[in-house]
């Protein structure tokens, strides 16, 4: 028996906002997903968040009598491509090692590493386009090898790729450089067998996070008491900083969590962590009843844990306490 197993990738539309304001929109992936099966559980989840790390330690328990073997897929969130703020720094911060893992993934089953084949995707409005790209001769990731084959490329083949939108139209009709409107994407991917009883899966990866500047006025108000449970002593403690000419910038990481519904059952135990940093920066999410572990860790468990919703963090970083 096969399950093809994703990890979901809840990719945010505002790109286009993001790129006009000068800032980085998050880009939130979470756990497995699969078609429903009432073979296998999620016996224990252990998840840390932080503004540099993202790591999840699952426990599967299989309940079948024989052994089932999955595909596991893990796709990292599209991305930009161009001098976008996200692209500039996904692409810029990689300057050693593999390009197209732009999120630092890696795997582990059972304290043994993986090494999962790669798939490359390019994808405009939705459309995979990365076959048209190959057969033009284009790089999926552009960067400067990308302007060097679109300038090496007949013009007539430069014509057809911006007619058919891979490009902005260009002002002059011999450009210094193109501008490419795909996005990419890489899925990672791997063969897993399940014998009856545990598997361990150990993920981790550096997160997209989003990027920008103080924004504290959304905190005074509801909304954000309901998506990440803000209360009075955040908010005081944002004016606070305001105040003092520290309140500097502002970080916001998305995690998928109600992918554990696919599972069978609710998840036996679930630990989260959320690390802040520093001492001095501020952090919210819910649950609000999170408990303070350490000047930097929080911490929330529950048994039998069906979530309802995903996490969105926030934090603020005192200014003079950047990472």
């Amino acid at each position: 028996m096969r399950f093809c197993f994703l990890v979901a990738a809840a990719l945010a539309a505002v790109l286009g906002a993001a790129r006009a304001n000068g800032v980085m929109s998050e880009e939130p992936a979470g756990g497995l997903v699969f078609k429903k099966t009432d073979a296998i559980a999620i016996a224990s989840e252990e998840l840390f968040l932080s503004m540099d790390q993202v790591r999840v330690s699952y426990v599967y328990q299989s309940k079948a009598a024989a052994t089932q073997n999955a595909t596991i897929s893990f796709p990292l969130p599209e991305v930009e491509i161009d001098d976008s703020p996200l692209g500039s720094f996904l692409f810029a911060t990689q300057q050693s090692g593999d390009l197209r893992n732009y999120m630092k993934f890696a795997v582990t089953v059972d304290g043994k590493p993986v090494a999962p084949r790669l798939r490359e995707v390019a994808r405009l409005h939705g459309k995979d386009v990365t076959a048209r790209l190959r057969a033009a001769g284009i790089p999926l990731i552009f960067l400067d090898k990308g302007q060097e084959a679109m300038r090496r490329a007949p013009k007539q083949v430069r014509d057809v790729l911006i007619r058919e939108e891979l490009f902005e139209k260009p002002n002059d009709p011999e450009p210094s450089s193109y501008s490419p409107r795909w996005k990419y994407q890489v899925v990672y991917q791997w063969e897993q067998a399940f014998p009856p009883g545990p598997t361990r899966v150990d993920i981790r990866y550096r997160p997209i996070t989003g990027d920008g500047q103080d924004f504290g006025d959304f905190y005074s108000g509801p909304e954000a008491t309901q998506r990440n449970c803000v209360d009075d002593a955040f908010r005081n403690a944002l004016k606070r900083r305001r105040a003092a000419g520290k309140l500097g910038d502002r970080l916001t990481l998305g995690y998928v969590l109600k992918t554990a519904q696919h599972w069978s059952g609710p998840i036996g135990r679930f630990r989260l962590v959320v690390d802040k940093g520093r001492p001095e920066n501020l952090v919210a999410f819910c649950p609000a009843s999170a408990k303070k572990i350490s000047d930097t860790q929080f911490e929330w468990t529950a048994t039998n844990f069906s979530p309802e919703r995903d996490i969105e963090v926030v934090f603020f970083i005192e200014r003079g306490a950047e990472q």
